[in-house]
């Protein structure tokens, strides 16, 4: 299934978008950043907030690279 909708947008080669879910049931707001290095490849980065945005941890990267 797909959890919340998350809002947020491009500046230029950056994309931060910010949303709320819930992690072991409990309330989290989460963030994921696209940085886009070219035409041919991208990062995503996934980061949880159990403080409501006040720190983050990153705990998930993904590296697209263009066949």
């Amino acid at each position: 299934t797909f959890g919340p909708p998350v809002v947020g947008g491009f500046e230029g080669a950056c994309g931060v978008f910010f949303g709320d879910d819930l992690l072991d049931g409990r309330p989290i707001a989460v963030r994921f950043d696209w940085f886009v290095d070219s035409s041919d490849s991208c990062r995503w980065e996934q980061a949880f907030s159990a403080d409501d945005g006040e720190s983050w941890e990153l705990n998930w990267v993904m590296e697209f690279t263009r066949r």
